[in-house]
């Protein structure tokens, strides 16, 4: 596997790096490409299909590419790896739930592979991505390697997007897999939040909607503790600073963020928050956060010393509250592998805490290696 990645300011500017590409060594089969909305992501996606590659393609909310972090751009990975050893394919969520999505997802995977290993990207603001992975385990009957993110609109909050070489989504999950016989991915998940504040319950929810936190609507709840003020309740860059860390009955805690404001004051998260829930808000506890994020994906390279391409997923919450220190993190992750590696800022992440089970985090980024066994 020999991977190359570019990135453009146009859809026209990518022809040229295909041409390009098509000139030098192997041919590349598979593009992963992640694209700010501005673009037209259905003549993206043609272009690379015209060069006979399968496309896995994600709107975002900013992109990466090896140690830089762009906006409005297009950064792609292009691989040479035998069209045997994965698959690609797209579902549309219309009129299904999430977790009926993720269940199409595992009982397509398990037809196709014996022991597949799953990269996802899904679309559409009301997604569930803790319902998406709960799906994907349960048809799969275990734990499986499980990567992702949500689709990001450049904090627009109004439509996220899915494509491949042909079509573009605005609701469902385009998943690729791979043979984890022959290739191999794997990935952790970090954020370094910390709940502040006294313990609240969820006292009104249903799956990723919360319409009460101690009784009181839940937008009052957040304009009370954080001070955002009635002309700035509908600012994205207000509102993810503060995700919820959500409590389970297992002795853990999972991060989610606010994706969508209702007018009746409920909040979509990106995952479920369950009624009767205890909740604390969460903070970024400053620039500290990308040293041990580094000093834990250095443990994590105990486990898997080599890799030949890198794809990360990083919640745009963590560019927004680090600043340019987000570049330090993203280069110090790079480094430690120094490998080619394209990756986006997303509405949620996807993927196992260190020694634990996947799982759909918010405020997290996720480095997923991808390689020859």
């Amino acid at each position: 596997m020999k991977p190359s990645v570019f990135s453009a300011t146009s859809v026209q500017e990518v022809e040229g790096h295909l041409q390009n590409a098509s000139k030098e060594g192997p041919k590349p089969t598979l593009a992963i490409v992640f694209s700010s909305p501005a673009h037209d992501l259905k003549d993206l996606g043609a272009i690379f299909g015209r060069h006979d590659m399968d496309v896995f393609g994600a709107s975002t909310a900013g992109e990466i590419l090896n140690d830089e972090v762009h906006a409005g751009s297009i950064v792609a990975m292009l691989l040479d790896i035998g069209r045997e050893v994965y698959s690609l394919e797209m579902f549309d969520g219309k009129d299904k739930s999430s977790l009926q999505v993720g269940q199409n997802v595992g009982d397509w995977a398990k037809t196709v592979y014996d022991n597949p290993a799953f990269m996802v990207v899904s679309c559409g603001l009301h997604a569930n991505g803790e319902h998406i992975v709960n799906g994907v385990i349960s048809a799969m009957g275990r734990q499986v390697p499980l990567f992702g993110g949500l689709a990001g609109d450049d904090l627009k909050f109004k439509d996220t997007f899915g494509f491949d070489g042909s079509r573009v989504i605005s609701n469902g999950v385009v998943a690729l897999i791979f043979d984890c016989n022959v290739i191999g991915l794997q990935g952790v998940a970090f954020s370094g939040w910390k709940g502040i504040g006294t313990s609240k319950t969820v006292t009104r929810a249903d799956g990723n909607i919360v319409y009460e936190i101690d009784h009181e609507p839940a937008l009052d709840i957040y304009k009370k503790y954080t001070n955002l003020k009635d002309d700035s309740i509908d600012a994205p860059t207000l509102v993810i600073e503060y995700p919820l860390v959500v409590n389970r009955d297992d002795g853990s805690s999972v991060l989610r963020a606010i994706i969508v404001i209702n007018p009746d004051k409920s909040l979509v998260y990106a995952g479920s928050v369950p009624e009767g829930a205890k909740v604390r808000f969460g903070m970024a506890p400053g620039i500290e956060i990308v040293d041990q994020a580094i000093e834990q994906m250095s443990e994590f390279k105990g486990q898997i010393p080599k890799s030949d391409a890198m794809v990360l997923f990083s919640c745009k919450a963590r560019q927004y509250a680090l600043g340019p220190m987000i570049e330090d993190e993203v280069a110090g992750v790079r480094k430690l592998w120094d490998v080619p590696m394209v990756g986006f800022f997303t509405y949620g992440e996807i993927g196992p805490v260190l020694h634990g089970g996947c799982d759909f985090h918010n405020d997290t980024l996720v480095p997923v290696l991808i390689y020859e066994k």
